[in-house]
């Protein structure tokens, strides 16, 4: 009989599975995953130990640590990666595998080799990209050397002695990188591997040096250890290895004994959408091929990846004998607790992952540590936890005006330390510019207000709708504290600094010029031809052009940037939005803006040839050219009560990230500019742990 409610509902979840001599408490895994937190020397420290600690506590039974590099050539593109060929690593995993081990939790390192998809310049010296062949980085643009004979055995090298060091360290298994498009896969893909050597030509050849690493990785730790590989379902690109071919390299390596599981993924740097699909690519998106490998390879344990974000399609999973455990990496990423809240069926107290990819991979990718937008402490764990988010000394009562996400969170974070909270929102909805991004495709958004509002009435906060605030309103509640959370409004200017002796565009004060927001609110008032004024590059603009497509709109964009969206590269939805929109029809103007507005008519200006043009018979103009704070009754509140601040856009309009975790400090009660912030590298010490 069931003892916890989620075990009665998530059966399959909460069963265990024996891997060698390990016995693994549920199928709930986090997958590898760059977190970017070794910047300061690329070694294990505080902040791995801390992150690993608490997803352990959480309740998953296994933790993969993402990209431990093999070898000196296997440069990245950024700092933050760490070396698992380095002796003096050893010590320093030692404190993060204890720590996962005290918690119930078991923890495997994913070896690996970057090859071609690296970058030369990345360290603190220049080195060469070593791949398969002579070929260029679909990311990057370098050039790689073929390895030679001399410089295979140094890899195997590596691989054996990172591989040897995990051991030592107390990791309980290690995973081969054979996935995206990495220089194993680099060796299997003929997307990368021209040669017409025995490594080279058939799959038995290609196949030949991944082998051979796995063989000598085997025999270096021993029959009884845990050895697995991430291997791909599909490339996703013409000319790639698709389903039938990877099931084709799963039966080889089944075949050969020599590893114990696979971690499943998809995609290349050819197609990153596909390596951390964003939410436009739908849930369980790999189930299907996932399924077909499993069938192919009974013998060895499948870990299934890609996108599952909820515990029922998981245990739909599991239960169809698709896999043997699912990796629900971003939910962790988001909410470490998620195992033992649905074990304990509190799945209405899980932070729900909306795969935005801005706080994990986009921060990434931006050169900076992974964390989660929607929770601040991902990442920051040593310094948010449960010994320092603490009571309230003198619970008080705190007024916070604005429900959009600044203050759901402020008042959240209020409400958890034990204050009265009152929250006054003018409109009847909440979420403030959240209810724009549902309008554009974006359904997961939703998650982020349903989250806090729950939480917020569950600490026993009261959430007033419809209640537009003033200073009489604020000080008859009589507050302790006031949050002022109001958020912004379009600048309806139409100022561009790439134009800023013009403070006002001319011609912005015609009927048919509007912003955003409101073509946003309502796409069927906008005109037939459509010009977007796109001084923002993001996905907000995106989602509006898609809007105004659908309708049947012409939409064109002008912008000062060389390309559509350059807001949007690092979260990878870049791809899945430029296939939508340019095959509906979208044009671009790149490089320029508009001197004025005529009637029907824009006069453009090259910003940097200063070449003028003009593009006529425009219906309807749209400028989204950025926001201003709505700061008025802040700065009417602060003359007349003495504990007043401002979070979010109202201090200056910003991303959503911003909102949250400048909510999360106020709730906190920090307010000091120079004790909030946290410093460089504070957070990347490592001394002796402490239990």
């Amino acid at each position: 009989m069931a003892e916890y409610p989620g075990e009665k509902t998530y059966p399959n979840i909460f069963r265990p599975l024996t891997l060698k001599s390990l016995t693994l408490r549920n199928r709930i895994m986090q997958s590898a995953h760059a977190k970017g937190f070794h910047k300061k020397e690329g070694v294990t420290n505080n902040r791995d130990r801390y992150y690993a600690e608490a997803r352990a506590k959480g309740g998953v039974a296994l933790l993969t640590t993402g990209n431990r590099l093999i070898h000196p050539t296997s440069n990245t593109f950024m700092r933050g990666f760490s070396y698992g060929y380095r002796q003096d690593m050893v010590d320093r995993d030692r404190a993060m595998t204890d720590a996962v081990h005290r918690n119930g939790g078991y923890i495997f390192a994913q070896l690996n080799h970057f090859g071609v998809n690296g970058s030369t310049t990345s360290m603190d010296d220049y080195r060469v990209l070593w791949s398969a062949s002579n070929v260029k980085s679909p990311a990057f643009g370098e050039m790689a050397k073929a390895v030679e004979p001399e410089d295979m055995e140094e890899l195997r090298v590596g691989w054996v002695r990172s591989a040897e060091f995990a051991k030592a360290a107390g990791f309980d298994g290690v995973e081969v990188h054979l996935a995206h498009s990495y220089l194993l896969e680099q060796f299997i893909s003929p997307l990368f591997n021209k040669r017409t050597d025995e490594y080279g030509g058939s799959l038995e050849n290609r196949l030949r040096f991944p082998r051979e690493v796995i063989a000598r990785v085997r025999e270096a730790v021993g029959p009884d250890y845990v050895v697995g590989v991430r291997m791909p379902l599909d490339e996703m690109v013409p000319g790639g290895l698709d389903i039938e071919e990877w099931v084709s390299v799963g039966r080889r390596l089944a075949e050969d004994g020599l590893i114990d599981y696979v971690t499943v993924s998809a995609g290349t740097y050819h197609v990153p959408q596909y390596m951390i699909p964003p939410a436009d690519v739908s849930s369980g998106w790999l189930i299907d091929r996932c399924r077909r490998l499993k069938a192919a390879c009974p013998s060895l344990a499948i870990f299934l990846v890609g996108n599952v974000d909820n515990p029922r399609l998981a245990e739909q999973a599991l239960a169809e004998g698709v896999c043997d455990m699912v990796a629900m990496t971003r939910p962790n990423i988001a909410d470490p607790d998620l195992a033992t809240k649905l074990r304990e069926g509190r799945e209405d107290d899980v932070i729900h992952c909306i795969r935005c990819n801005q706080g994990c991979i986009g921060r990434l990718f931006d050169g900076g540590p992974i964390t989660c937008i929607l929770n601040p402490a991902t990442g920051r764990e040593e310094l948010f936890n449960d010994r320092t988010i603490t009571p309230a000394e003198k619970p008080g009562h705190w007024v916070v005006v604005g429900g959009g996400t600044a203050g759901l969170k402020s008042a959240e974070t209020l409400a958890r330390r034990g204050h009265r909270v009152t929250v006054l929102e003018k409109e009847e909805v909440l979420g403030g510019q959240v209810n724009l991004i549902l309008k554009t495709k974006r359904p997961s958004f939703a998650h982020i207000a349903e989250d806090l509002v729950h939480q917020i009435r569950k600490h026993g906060g009261e959430i007033r709708t419809g209640v537009r605030a003033d200073m009489e309103t604020v000080t008859a509640l009589e507050p302790d504290g006031v949050i002022i959370a109001t958020g912004a409004r379009p600048d309806t200017s139409g100022f561009n600094i790439v134009n800023a002796a013009v403070d006002r565009l001319a011609g912005v004060d015609q009927a048919n010029v509007v912003t955003g927001w409101q073509a946003i609110e309502n796409p069927d008032s906008v005109g037939e031809n459509v010009l977007i004024l796109d001084d923002d590059g993001t996905r907000y603009v995106a989602g509006l052009a898609e809007l105004l497509l659908e309708r049947g709109k012409a939409v064109r964009i002008v912008s000062r940037q060389q390309a559509l969206f350059t807001r949007m590269n690092t979260t990878l939805d870049l791809p899945v939005m430029l296939q939508r929109l340019l095959s509906a029809g979208l044009e671009f103007t790149p490089n320029s803006w508009a001197s004025r507005i005529e009637g029907r008519s824009a006069h453009l200006f090259n910003i940097y040839s200063g070449g003028e043009s003009a593009i006529d018979g425009i219906d309807s103009f749209v400028l989204t050219t950025g926001n201003l704070p709505v700061d008025d009754l802040y700065f009417e509140l602060k003359a007349r009560l003495p504990n007043v601040h401002r979070v979010g856009d109202a201090v200056a309009p910003r991303r959503l990230e911003h909102a949250i975790y400048e909510g999360f400090l106020a709730g906190l009660e920090r307010f000091d500019n120079w004790s909030k912030y946290i410093e460089p590298g504070e957070l990347e010490n490592f001394q002796p742990f402490t239990n």
